[in-house]
Formats: C-alpha cells, sequence, structure tokens
C-alpha cells in the first residue's frame, strides 16, 4: 500500500511538471526536442544491437517517436502497446492499421488479442513518462502499466526517452516502481543501471 506522504509527493510532483510542461512544451520545442532524441536514439548501441523493440506512440506532451517508428519498421520488431484492462501488451507496429483510443486518445494497434508479443522477445523498451531523476526513478500516470509489464520483461533493457525539462532532482518511489537503466534526453545518454 502507498504511503500518504509518498501520495502527496508525487501529487505535488506531477503538478510542478505539468505547470512546467503548460508554460514551456509547445509544439515547436516538441519537435525540437523529438528530433535530438530521435537521432541520440539512433546512435545508442543498445538500440543499434537490438531487434525486437518497444516504443510507443506519443501522447501530445511526450517525445515523439515517429522518425525511429517510420526509419526501422522494415529493419527491426518494433512493437507499440495497447491498454487491456489494467495492463499493457505489445504489438507489431502497423501503422495503416492503428486507431486513436477512446480512454488515452493516443494510437494504439487493432491485432488480435493472441497476436500480442511474448514479453521474453522485447530486448529494450523505450520508456516515456511524465518525469525521471538522475538514478533512473520514473514517474509515470500512476496507472502503473509499464511498471506490471516491466515484472513480465525483466530482461529487457529499460531505457526513458524524455526531455531534458522533466529530469528532476529526486522521484517519491513506491516499492513497486521500477528503476530505467539508461536515459535519453535531447542533449545526452546517461546510463543509470547499478
Amino acid at each position: 500500500m502507498t504511503c500518504p506522504t509518498l501520495t502527496k509527493e508525487k501529487k505535488a510532483l506531477r503538478l510542478m511538471i505539468r505547470a512546467t510542461m503548460r508554460a514551456q512544451w509547445t509544439e515547436e520545442y516538441r519537435q525540437k526536442v523529438s528530433q535530438k532524441v530521435c537521432q541520440q536514439i539512433e546512435t545508442f548501441l543498445p538500440f543499434v544491437r537490438s531487434q525486437c523493440i518497444a516504443l510507443y506512440c506519443a501522447m501530445p506532451d511526450e517525445v515523439d517517436l515517429t522518425d525511429i517508428l517510420e526509419r526501422y519498421k522494415e529493419e527491426k520488431t518494433l512493437v507499440i502497446p495497447r491498454v487491456e484492462g489494467e495492463d499493457i501488451n505489445f504489438y507489431h507496429y502497423q501503422p495503416d492499421s492503428l486507431i486513436t483510443s477512446e480512454d488515452y486518445k493516443i494510437l494504439e494497434p487493432t491485432a488480435a488479442f493472441q497476436e500480442a508479443i511474448d514479453p521474453s522477445d522485447i530486448e529494450l523498451i523505450l520508456v516515456p513518462g511524465l518525469a525521471f531523476d538522475p538514478r533512473g526513478g520514473r514517474m509515470g500516470r500512476g496507472k502503473g502499466f509499464y511498471d506490471r509489464f516491466f515484472a513480465r520483461c525483466p530482461q529487457a533493457l529499460r531505457v526513458a526517452v524524455t526531455s531534458s525539462l522533466q529530469i528532476v532532482d529526486k522521484i517519491p518511489l513506491d516499492p513497486w516502481d521500477v528503476l530505467m537503466h539508461y536515459i535519453i534526453t535531447e542533449d545526452k545518454i546517461l546510463e543509470v543501471r547499478d
């Protein structure tokens, strides 16, 4: 169970990050950051070496990975998530068969449930989030989808994809919050795993 103090700290941090994003996250800024982050990803050795990579279709306040999705869709096995109840599962990225989800207003795959990728096949996960800290702490949107999925694919390298605006000193972490191995921003790649 979450400690009430931790809940308050997380809520305050979410409000602070959202206020910062509203003030500075313009579409022009997002495009510039997304382009630089995609360039960083392309030179990131674990990305170069991995064949099965989990990514995401971005919300308006997230780094947009469309360049990576489009450039590598034939060369690598790229998979994206779909929310299914309390969990997410990943499916092959097929741009022609995406629909906008009712609940989250993001593009999701329409593949049949049986076509979900076996989590043990995923080598690297590019992870969105509201905020990250230099230790690899991640603050998502509070639903726990990614943390639960990480437990199903412990072998995968977890790589935070974010802007420098979203790096904070310290994120309050619950025992079930999973740390990232790397953080990629528009200006650096930071290894944070032990």
